[in-house]
C-alpha cells in the first residue's frame, strides 16, 4: 500500500506547519523556529527507557523463547526471513530516501548495517534461488509484515525523523544478539556441530554478518552517541520514542504470526522439504488468513495512539 492511498499532505501557504489528514485523524507538526533542536536530547537513553515494557514483551514471545532455546525448524527461520526481507527492504529505502534529513543523517549508516542484500542471500540459500521471486513477491506478504510495512510508510510521512525509532529497535537488536543467533541456528536449524568441518561457514546465516563493522560494541557505542546528540525538538523527541513502543509492538506482531503459521502448518516449504497443501489444508489456511487479518485490523486500531501528534 502506498502511502497516497491513505494520507493526504498539506503544506499551508507560510509553511508554518504541516498537516496531515489520515483517515478521521489530523496531525499538525510544527515546523517554527521557535520549536528549536535541544541541546542534548539524549534519544537513546529516552527510548531504552521508553521501550522497556515491550522489550520484555518481545523476549516473552513464544517464538522468541523457541528460538533462544534452538527449538524453531528450518520453515519457521524461513518465514521469519521472509518477513524481515520486506520489513528491511522497505526501511532501508525510506531511510535512503530521507537521508538528509537533520536527524536522519546522524545515524544513516548503509554500507555498515544495511540488511537487505544479507536477507536475499539467505533466502536464496534456504528456498533456492530460482524461486527468490516467488519468496519476495510484495503480493505474497503476510498480515502482520503488510501492517508493519505500512506503519514504517505512514511513519516516514508524518516525520520522517520516526524512522530513527526503527532503526534503533532493529539494527541495534542485530547487533546485539546477532552472534547468538546464529550460533543457535547453526546447531539446531543447520544441524551443525563446532567439530564440523563447516562450523566456519556463513552460508544460510548472512543476515547475522555486519562485515563492514569491525566491533560491534564500539559501533553501538558510536551509535548511540550520535542518537543521544540527533537534532529534533522535545516533541519530536517525544514522538520518536512512542513509536519505538510501536516498534516493538509490530516486531512482536511479526513474531506471533510465524508461531501462528507453524502451528496451522502454512509454511511454504524450504529446500529439502517436499510437504505440500492437500485442499483440506488449503481451506484451512483460508480461514487461518481470515482470522490473523481480523486480529491485526484490532491491534492496529489499539496502537493508533502511538501515531497521533499533539499540540
Amino acid at each position: 500500500m502506498s502511502t497516497t492511498q491513505y494520507q493526504q499532505v498539506i503544506y499551508t501557504e507560510s509553511l508554518q506547519s504541516t498537516i496531515i489528514k489520515d483517515n478521521s485523524y489530523v496531525f499538525t507538526i510544527n515546523n517554527s523556529e521557535e520549536d528549536a533542536f535541544l541541546e542534548d536530547p539524549q534519544l537513546a537513553t529516552a527510548m531504552r527507557e521508553g521501550t522497556k515494557v515491550m522489550h520484555k514483551a518481545a523476549e516473552n514471545s513464544i517464538f522468541t523463547k523457541r528460538f533462544l532455546k534452538g527449538e524453531i525448524n528450518k520453515d519457521e527461520y524461513g518465514q521469519y526471513l521472509r518477513s524481515l526481507y520486506f520489513i528491511y527492504k522497505t526501511m532501508e529505502e525510506l531511510l535512503e530516501k530521507h537521508k538528509h534529513n537533520p536527524a536522519i543523517e546522524m545515524i544513516y549508516f548503509p554500507k555498515e548495517l544495511n540488511r537487505t542484500q544479507a536477507l536475499l542471500e539467505d533466502l536464496g540459500y534456504y528456498y533456492g534461488k530460482h524461486r527468490l521471486a516467488e519468496v519476495t513477491d510484495a503480493s505474497s506478504m503476510s498480515p502482520a509484515v503488510e501492517r508493519y510495512v505500512a506503519s514504517l510508510e505512514k511513519a516516514c510521512a508524518i516525520h520522517p525523523a520516526l524512522l530513527i525509532a526503527h532503526s534503533y529497535s532493529r539494527y541495534l537488536g542485530d547487533l546485539s544478539g546477532g552472534q547468538l543467533l546464529a550460533k543457535r541456528l547453526k546447531k539446531h536449524v543447520l544441524g551443525l556441530n563446532e567439530s564440523d568441518g563447516d562450523w566456519d561457514s556463513e552460508e544460510g546465516l548472512e543476515f547475522y554478518r555486519f562485515t563492514n563493522i569491525g566491533n560491534h560494541q564500539e559501533f553501538k557505542a558510536i551509535y548511540r552517541e550520535r542518537l543521544n546528540a540527533a537534532k529534533v525538538n522535545a516533541k519530536t523527541r517525544d514522538l520518536i520514542v512512542d513509536e519505538a513502543v510501536r516498534s516493538f509492538e509490530l516486531n512482536i506482531g511479526v513474531f506471533d504470526e510465524v508461531h501462528a503459521l507453524s502451528q496451522a502448518n502454512k509454511l511454504l516449504p524450504t529446500v529439502g522439504n517436499t510437504v505440500t497443501n492437500s485442499p483440506v489444508d488449503r481451506v484451512r489456511s483460508a480461514t487461518f488468513w481470515v482470522t490473523a487479518v481480523t486480529a491485526v485490523a484490532i491491534s492496529a486500531a489499539v496502537c493508533q495512539r502511538y501515531m497521533r501528534f499533539t499540540e
